[in-house]
């Protein structure tokens, strides 16, 4: 992967220091505004955490058809119960801030600082960021957390089947993650890369094999349910997916990634246009556009880095040389 001139500048530490407490005040106060308000399924997640506890060996399947494993549940209805609804949006709060770090570690090592600094602003104020972390399902925000760092540890050379190994345990906590899994996988089939892609796949099945040996194979059965599948698949009306696709950002954020791109097909930009892009064609392709608010978030962070590249460019087409101050405004705006 390509390796961009990025020194290690202390500035640009201070500068996403201080992004990150602007994003930490700006949705503490989201959360204070939505008070105990949550997505649909918090609720729904935290009842079957509660069914588990009070009848053992009864709910070893999935909770939310074709959605996520009982795993979360479990995890999040302890919590709730020691910590109330705040201590889940605590939750989600802390793992933005980690998703932060792993986010800066990645533009550390890959771009210039300003490129760095402008990707962070651009994830940590995104609507869908501020939507998850106010009222979001904690297993998207695990979802991400698990993905993300299985992409920080690739980028720092650790190969693909332990990164792999890492994302699918983010599939544990939601199954959408699998859809950004597939932007790993896509990856390698453009390198024709045939021995990491192999390690790939192997890291991303392991974790989702063992889990049904324990279970009987039942989320697997569960997740293949006609049923399930069509809750999941075409579950949008063109109008809603059209609405979506602009309303949502994944228009701009698809035409300014491939735009990049187009102009550098580095390895690492190649990455994160196929890890970022492969949501948007799904909820397209699928017309599954219903939750895209809340999962646009991940491809965003990734994505960011290539919008930046664009929003950094010394020239235009045409000649035109549009300046810092066209940065900053655009940025504000956004």
């Amino acid at each position: 992967m390509k390796n961009y001139d990025s020194p290690d500048s202390p500035g640009l530490m201070r500068l996403a220091i201080y992004i990150l407490l602007l994003a930490l005040v700006f949705k503490l106060a989201f959360i204070l505004y939505s008070g105990e308000r949550v997505y649909y399924d918090v609720n729904l997640s935290i009842t079957h955490g509660k069914a588990i506890f009070d009848k053992p060996g009864k709910q070893v399947k999935l909770i939310l058809p074709g959605v996520k494993t009982y795993v979360g549940s479990i995890a999040w209805y302890k919590l709730y119960e020691s910590f109330g609804v705040y201590g889940l949006k605590a939750y989600n709060l802390a793992a933005f801030a980690l998703l932060f770090g792993l986010q800066y570690a990645i533009g550390r090592k890959y771009f210039p600082a300003r490129v760095t600094a402008a990707a962070l602003f651009i994830f940590a104020f995104y609507a869908g960021t501020n939507l998850n972390v106010a009222t979001g399902e904690q297993d998207d925000m695990t979802a991400a957390l698990f993905f993300t760092l299985g992409v920080a540890l690739y980028a720092y050379g650790r190969g693909a089947f332990l990164a792999a190994l890492v994302m699918s345990a983010g599939v544990l906590f939601k199954y959408t993650a699998g859809i950004y899994a597939m932007g790993f996988i896509a990856y390698f089939i453009y390198t024709r890369d045939k021995r990491q892609l192999l390690l790939a796949l192997a890291g991303l099945t392991l974790p989702f094999l063992c889990l049904n040996l324990v279970t009987g194979f039942s989320s697997l059965g569960a997740l293949l349910k006609i049923a399930n599948l069509k809750r999941n698949l075409f579950d949008s009306l063109p109008s809603e997916v059209l609405y979506k696709f602009f309303s949502t950002g994944m228009f701009l954020f698809l035409l300014l990634s491939a735009w990049a791109v187009l102009r550098d097909r580095s390895r690492t930009n190649v990455l994160l246009f196929c890890l970022s892009s492969v949501y948007i064609v799904f909820a397209v392709a699928a017309f599954s556009a219903y939750s895209s608010g809340f999962h646009m978030m991940q491809s965003v962070l990734f994505s960011s880095f290539l919008v930046s590249q664009v929003l950094f460019m010394d020239t235009y087409p045409g000649g035109v040389k549009l300046g810092r101050l066209f940065c900053v405004s655009f940025l504000v705006l956004y």
